[in-house]
Formats: C-alpha cells, structure tokens, sequence
C-alpha cells in the first residue's frame, strides 16, 4: 500500500479530517507541534468493529503507512502489558508542521479558511433554520470552494434540502455536482454532513457502486477474483481457448472476476446496489450463466472463490478481506505456484523497486495455502512478484 493510498482509505480520511478540522477552528498561536486524534471507537470503527481480525489488521496497516510516511506517529498511552494495540488506548499524533499540513490540504482539497471565512460560515450556520444537531457538525466544517463567498456556499448546501425529492436516487458526487457548480467532489467525505443536513440517521445518497467486469469459463460454478486488468485479459483469452478447443484448463467452470485491487473486498461487493456487473460476452462466454452468478454473487450464502494476485503483503491483506465476504475463498493455487517457484529461484524485486516499501506483512488471511506456503514464503525471500 502507497501512501497515497493510505491517504485515500476512508479511515485514513476521518483520521487527517479531524486533525484539519482542528487546525482550521485554532488559532495560529494556539497550535503545537502536533494534533493529537484518539484511535477509538468513533475515529476508527474499522479497526474497533471490524467483523474479522483481518479487516482489523488491514485498517492497523492503513495507519502504520501514514507513519512510515512521516504524516503522524503512533502512540500509547497505555503500556503495552496491558494487551492488544486497540487496548492500548492509541494516539494518532499529525505532525503541524506547515509542509505536512501543506501536504494534506492538498491531497484532499482543504485550503487554509481564512479568519473572516470561518466567521461568516459560523454566522451563516448559527441564524438558519437548521437544527441544533446539524448547526454543530456544519458549523464546525466549512465548506470552502475557491473563488466563492461563504455565503454563496451556504446557501448551495442548504439547496440540497429544497431538492431532496427529486435527487433521491443520486449518487453523492451527481448531488455535489448539481448542488455546487458542477462540483462533483465537493462532498466527498461528508456523508455525515450531509445526513446532519436533512436530519437523517444516514446520509440517503450512496458512493457510487463498485464495478466488476466477469467473463465465463464455461457453466459457471465458482468465482476468481483477479487483482490486475492485465492478468485479467490475458485469463479471458486463454480459458475462451481451451473452451473452443474443448480441452481442460484451470479455469474450467470460473466467473473470472476483475475488481481492481481491494474494491473486490468491499463489504458492499455483494450488495445489488453496492457493485455493478459488466459482463464480457462472446461466442464462448455464455450468457445464460448470468442469473446463476447473480444469484451467487447477492447473496448471504457462502461461494467457492478464489483469489489470484500479485505476491506481496497486499496482496495477501486483499485475500484475507475478500474472505469477509467471501469465507472459503483460497488463495489460487494454479495462479500463485509458478510466481512461487520463480521467487524461489531468486527473481522477483525489493519492494523499494516497485515504491511498495510500505506494505506491512499480514499475518495471517485463514487461507492454509496463503498462511503456510505464501505468507512465510514473503517473510523468507524478502521479495516480491507482480502478477502479470
């Protein structure tokens, strides 16, 4: 995992939200050298309600390459006898410095706000007709889009609520769009904001669904999540060519299934509105096994899965999450041997080589082939190997 990527995970931006929540509402002279954000129960529900150990583990990873990055350092205010590193009542200390708070604001497009901004927006929120719970969570936030006056903003944002009915069925970033001059990103990150808004429990209108591309091995009866989109097209070719030469392949009965790296472990993959299928059709993908992998694909039943990726720790880290979703998803034998084989014969690269110095080893995914074969494999060679 980059640090960009880091930076990108939702955990990572309630995290860095807050600490520039908090340097926005200081006053110069009030700020230290660094913001202090609890690792709690509020700030982090992937790490304090995750389902399983691995999507913990994923989001404590999440943190430690922001550490490895220099963004914040992790700390403890309990010693570590005292058990797990959640017990341990962790810290998140972002470093002031102006090069780091340069840093953030850039990446999420959270410019200074200027003293009279803040004040107007403040103004602007305390004499609407908002509610007490809404007047706090938007006072605290402003919304600053360069070029335009506070309240040229504001009132933006209150259009939302005049418009709710006809903009149901949007996406967040369709509303953003309409709501502040065609915008679509304004609200990224604010779903909270948002249903504080419209006085909801939730905000009503999702991120936009995740995309699977499938493609059918003959009669479907199991799934193989591909990381890569090359690894992927090459897969498509070579099972349409055992099925129009009707002889054996590995991929025999798969839905071949490009997600793009860890989008395919999403909680919302199995959920009609949470992802949407393109399916690659022809002469040899038949279409008839649609309503089958539709069937499959949303439901709370279990699915024999598989997955195939590069050989790294994210890739492993992806294996474990996909088994959430997924529970008797294996790490792909046919896929992972040869790669294997190749790393044991001294190939593969350093992961400064591939700028994957920041993936943390993952310990374990419940994939016995990942766990016993992969994962210490990883640990012994010190090296990586891309899928493609």
């Amino acid at each position: 995992m980059t640090p960009e990527t880091a930076l990108a995970d939702p955990l990572a931006k309630r995290l860095l939200g807050s600490a520039l929540d908090r340097l926005d509402r200081s006053r110069p002279e009030d700020r230290t050298n660094a913001v202090r954000i609890p690792i709690d129960v509020n700030t982090a529900p992937e790490i304090f309600n995750a389902e399983t150990i691995a999507d913990r583990e994923i989001a404590w990873h999440v943190i430690d390459v922001l550490a490895d990055a220099g963004i914040g350092t992790l700390a403890y205010r309990r010693a570590a006898r005292h058990g797990a590193r959640e017990d341990r009542q962790p810290v998140f200390e972002i470093s002031a410095t102006p090069a780091n708070e340069d840093r953030l604001r850039v990446f999420y497009g959270r410019p200074r706000p200027g003293q009279k901004y803040s004040e107007a927006w403040r103004g602007l929120v305390q004499s609407s007709d908002l509610s007490g719970e809404a007047k706090t969570v938007i006072a605290a936030l402003p919304f600053i889009i360069p070029g335009r006056s506070a309240e040229e903003v504001f009132q933006r944002l209150i259009s939302i609520r005049d418009h709710h009915d006809r903009w149901e069925n949007r996406y967040l970033r369709e509303v953003s769009s309409r709501a502040f001059w065609g915008l679509s990103k304004v609200l990224d990150n604010r779903a909270d904001l948002i249903a504080a808004l419209l006085d909801l429990e939730e905000c009503p209108y999702p991120a936009q669904p995740i995309h699977l591309s499938v493609y059918f091995a003959g009669t479907f009866s199991w799934m193989l999540f591909i990381e890569n989109r090359t690894t992927f097209e090459r897969a498509m070719r070579d099972a349409g060519a055992a099925l129009r030469e009707q002889r054996p392949s590995p991929y025999d009965g798969a839905a071949l299934i490009y997600s793009s790296g860890f989008m395919g472990a999403a909680g919302r993959i199995r959920k009609s509105l949470g992802s949407r299928v393109f399916y690659c059709l022809d002469s040899i993908s038949n279409a008839t096994e649609i309503q089958a992998f539709n069937a499959a694909l949303y439901s709370k039943i279990d699915v024999n899965a598989a997955f195939w990726g590069d050989l790294d720790h994210a890739g492993m880290a992806i294996l474990s999450s996909l088994r959430a979703n997924f529970p008797s998803a294996q790490a792909w034998q046919p896929g992972y041997a040869p790669m294997l084989a190749r790393l044991d014969a001294g190939e593969g690269h350093a992961p400064e080589e591939a700028k994957k110095a920041g993936q943390k080893p993952i310990v374990s995914t419940g994939c016995s082939f990942a766990d016993d074969v992969l994962i210490p494999a990883l640990a012994k060679h010190g090296r990586f190997m891309d899928q493609e």
